[in-house]
């Protein structure tokens, strides 16, 4: 089996997260189920002496303090209070402290003040070198802990973000390693550089093995976020891991940007949760239209793959775009994956007389569908398929049976030059100079994927998990290898499609559909 983790980019050597020791046991401390808002203030990378740092809201029956001033003591036996480190609260009752010491790990008391008149005092807080701790400070109540400590980047180590893909799909990790390298030759993020943390999903391998995709890709996450200490996860690039991963992610308040991944339910888990592709709402209803007022279609056949969240989610939005244009579905099939035989579902496709096939299924399985039926049943009518139709092994394995067809994907470095921004030539130059070949949709994915990270990162005011997911959010008009005008509430794109086309046993760029 392939290691799950690797580094894949070193840009530091010794210690990677600066801790000034162990943590310290919560004590006498309410954990809050919600998390408060993104902290105010510039990232200070300190390097000569431990760092903790405080996010603090002030709070009264509920209602934000502001313009409070916060400060916090160490608090030890036999020692005076010393309140030398303190912030004042914003228009939201936030203030964020910057504590630094010889020895910043302990306990601490803090106290509120307005004009010097004191409001609030709360003890018994446990801070930690290294890590950033977000509270509420309800005057007349004690001390709530709001989410879990973070670490705080050193400027010796280097800010680590996880990658997780299917190792069958290796060039939308190639894309991410692309932009990690051009960020670090642009200064990483105020100085400090991305470290690629690899988690590659040997899918084959866990078949062979009868290892559960699932489990393997849930571990995967957990060790990303506790073992790791990933800032953020770009990735996954299938659905239905990117479905799991996105409720890991959202239960340790880490943002997560898939790549790949396209059924709207995989930013379902929370605010935490974002897609780089397009969904598979838009992706139907372009292969639809498509069918329908370019191809003349009115009848369609759909063979869909059971248990399959793509392929389904797909097939469902496609069948009722297609009906919503006029157009009748002959026939709906299903089949499992890994299956050899198709003549059941054949024998009611071929019999409804489609004039068009659309099958969003698995690369796997698509070249027996289609060989079979135009083999053994004649079948003559054209395929249509999804974005997971654009892998070099559909080619090697279909021959002249997929001549052809068409299908939906996120990017063709074939596009019309006027067609293609700036960003978007400088990315195809930069990755076949660094590959030796065009780059293909997975590849502009995980380059968009983790630039759109990175780029947060370094528009926030602070570098946590809660400020990348804000400014994540707060996107628009990214441009890259691909466009993103911005995110809705679900956290979804709006951008554009391409169709390709097999011609000649070859993909080629067809036609490119705005939003």
């Amino acid at each position: 089996m392939l290691r799950g983790f690797c580094c894949v980019l070193m840009f530091a050597m010794g210690m990677v997260w600066g801790c000034g020791g162990e943590q310290v046991m919560q004590s006498q401390m309410v954990e809050g189920e919600e998390q408060v808002g993104r902290p105010l203030s510039k990232l200070a990378v300190q390097t000569a002496v431990p760092q903790a740092v405080v996010v603090a809201t002030v709070l009264r029956d509920g209602a934000p303090v502001i313009w409070a001033k916060v400060a916090f003591s160490r608090s030890i036996a036999g020692r005076a209070a010393d309140y030398q480190w303190s912030g004042v609260t914003d228009e939201n009752g936030r203030a964020r402290v910057e504590i630094t010491s010889d020895d910043v790990t302990g306990y601490y008391q803090a106290r509120a003040s307005i004009d010097g008149r004191e409001i609030g005092l709360w003890s018994s807080i446990p801070i930690n070198g290294g890590y950033e701790v977000m509270l509420d400070l309800p005057i007349g109540g004690r001390v709530r802990v709001m989410g879990s400590p973070r670490r705080i980047p050193q400027a010796e180590g280097a800010i680590k973000i996880g990658f997780i893909y299917g190792t069958y799909r290796k060039n939308s990790l190639d894309g991410a390693t692309l932009a990690a390298l051009q960020f670090n030759e642009a200064g990483g993020v105020r100085g400090v550089p991305i470290e690629l943390i690899d988690g590659g999903v040997p899918i084959e391998q866990l078949a062979e093995k009868n290892i559960s995709e699932t489990e393997y890709v849930a571990a995967l996450a957990e060790k990303l976020i506790t073992q790791e200490k990933v800032l953020a996860i770009v990735g996954p690039n299938r659905s239905s891991q990117a479905v799991i991963v996105g409720e890991i992610a959202q239960r340790y308040g880490i943002p997560m940007v898939t790549t790949n991944a396209t059924n709207p339910a995989v930013t379902s888990a929370g605010d935490f949760a974002f897609m780089a592709a397009f969904t598979d709402d838009f992706q139907g209803k372009v292969m639809a239209e498509f069918a329908v007022q370019e191809l003349g279609a009115g009848r369609v056949a759909v063979l869909t793959e059971r248990g399959s969240i793509y392929s389904e989610g797909l097939s469902q939005t496609f069948v009722d775009n297609f009906g919503a244009l006029g157009g009748h579905v002959a026939a709906h099939q299903f089949y499992m994956s890994g299956e050899t035989d198709f003549t059941t579902q054949l024998i009611a496709v071929t019999s409804s007389m489609p004039d068009v096939v659309f099958i969003p299924g698995s690369v796997v399985d698509i070249p027996s569908l289609v060989q079979q039926a135009r083999e053994n049943f004649g079948l003559t009518a054209t395929f249509l398929g999804g974005d997971s139709w654009h892998n070099a092994e559909l080619l090697t394995t279909s021959g002249a049976f997929i001549e052809g067809s068409f299908f939906s994907g996120f990017f063709s470095p074939q596009v019309a030059l006027g067609d293609l921004s700036e960003d978007a030539h400088h990315f195809i130059d930069a990755y076949t100079a660094m590959f030796g070949v065009a780059p293909d949709g997975s590849a502009a994915l995980g380059y968009d994927a983790l630039r759109l990270v990175v780029q947060a990162m370094r528009r926030t005011d602070a570098l946590t998990p809660m400020a990348i997911r804000d400014e994540i959010a707060a996107t628009r008009d990214y441009s890259g290898a691909t466009f993103i005008s911005g995110y809705d509430e679900n956290r979804h794109t709006t951008k554009s499609a391409v169709i390709n086309r097999i011609a000649n046993g070859a993909i080629a760029f067809y036609k490119l559909i705005e939003p």
